[in-house]
């Protein structure tokens, strides 16, 4: 009896272990669609007043998206993480632009899986040397820190 009861356990084991991976997956995923879903709203922005929002914190774009009516809510982070390790919004401009009329943006998030672990999730994100200005300053997008960002 007791070695059913072990070899039970184990197997209970690495069935919980593979679900715990996939979790990660399934999080990342959203957390992509999520900045898309978000350059969606920032987009209907920019057709209307001619430039991305100035906000520089989360919680001031979502006010300010839905001061405007363009959404009620933005989506945040699978696991309610804020901050740096949240979905960040970083309004940019080109060089010589004023700061006040960014002509783009960067949206960061922290994904739980390493390049290493999945290089198809990075592919899609912004890996060069950005030459915008940015506000409050040019983000870190570096995949080594597992940032995946997303621009326009």
């Amino acid at each position: 009896m007791a070695i059913i009861l072990l070899v039970i356990g184990i197997l209970a084991g690495i069935v919980l272990r593979n679900i715990g991976g996939q979790s990660a997956i399934a999080r990342d995923t959203r957390r992509q669609g999520d900045l898309r879903n978000i350059t969606n709203y920032l987009a209907t922005y920019m057709a209307k007043f001619g430039f991305f929002p100035t906000s520089t914190t989360w919680v001031d774009l979502e006010n300010e998206l839905r001061r405007v009516l363009i959404v009620d809510r933005l989506p945040s982070d699978p696991q309610g993480t804020t901050g740096a390790s949240g979905y960040n919004y970083f309004p940019c401009s080109d060089s010589g632009q004023a700061a006040s009329t960014p002509n783009h943006f960067i949206l960061r998030a922290q994904l739980e899986q390493t390049p290493a672990q999945a290089p198809r999730l990075y592919e899609t994100s912004l890996t060069s040397t950005i030459t915008w200005q940015c506000l409050p300053q040019t983000p870190d997008c570096s995949p080594n820190n597992r940032y995946y960002c997303f621009t326009q």
